[in-house]
């Protein structure tokens, strides 16, 4: 069965062992934005406790039962003229791969930058051949937007990403339809 998911502030309490392993694992970091392999625990100190002070609002997504730290979130790139920001997630936990648990922390992130934040419009960019993440993106809400998309040189390949947009009335729509579908799993 599925579990349930909550997103909570990451902390420097989240630094561990697990952690250190999801950033240094390449199939968990196949297409994020991590840059170098090989972090150190004081890479992630630096990256949890810079984080606020950079406009990174980072979460931690952990099962409600067992309180197992499964992967992360992001709120960054906020821009509070335009009211947009963008999102960044990744289940490091491989047995929780699959489900609902990337569109859970998707839902949670976009329910704090919309509801609780007050912002208007989330954008981003996904590797097109990134497949189940686009997947993820498009039962989530995101609307892909082929005409404006970028070819970005990554690890010396050159790699298409496709833009994402989501505007606020938009989710509020996605969001509705989710909870009547999994009442349970999506609380709005």
């Amino acid at each position: 069965m599925q579990e349930l998911i909550y997103l909570r502030p990451l902390s420097s309490n989240d630094i561990n062992d697990k952690y250190l392993f999801w950033v240094n694992d390449s199939s968990i970091t196949e297409y994020l934005e991590i840059g170098k392999q090989n972090h150190e625990y004081e890479d992630l100190e630096r990256y949890v406790n810079d984080s606020k002070k950079n406009g990174r609002h980072n979460y931690a997504a952990i099962t409600k039962n067992s309180q197992n730290h499964i992967g992360n979130g992001s709120i960054y790139s906020i821009e509070l003229e335009k009211r947009k920001f963008q999102i960044g997630w990744f289940v490091g936990e491989k047995n929780y791969w699959g489900g609902h648990y990337s569109s859970m922390i998707i839902f949670y992130l976009f329910k704090i930058g919309f509801i609780e934040m007050g912002l208007d419009k989330c954008c981003g960019y996904v590797e097109k051949t990134h497949i189940k993440a686009r997947m993820t993106n498009k039962f989530s809400g995101f609307k892909e937007k082929d005409e404006e998309s970028r070819l970005v040189n990554k690890k010396n390949k050159n790699k298409i990403f496709i833009k994402l947009e989501i505007n606020k009335k938009e989710w509020l729509a996605r969001a509705k339809i989710l909870h009547s579908q999994y009442p349970e799993l999506y609380k709005f």
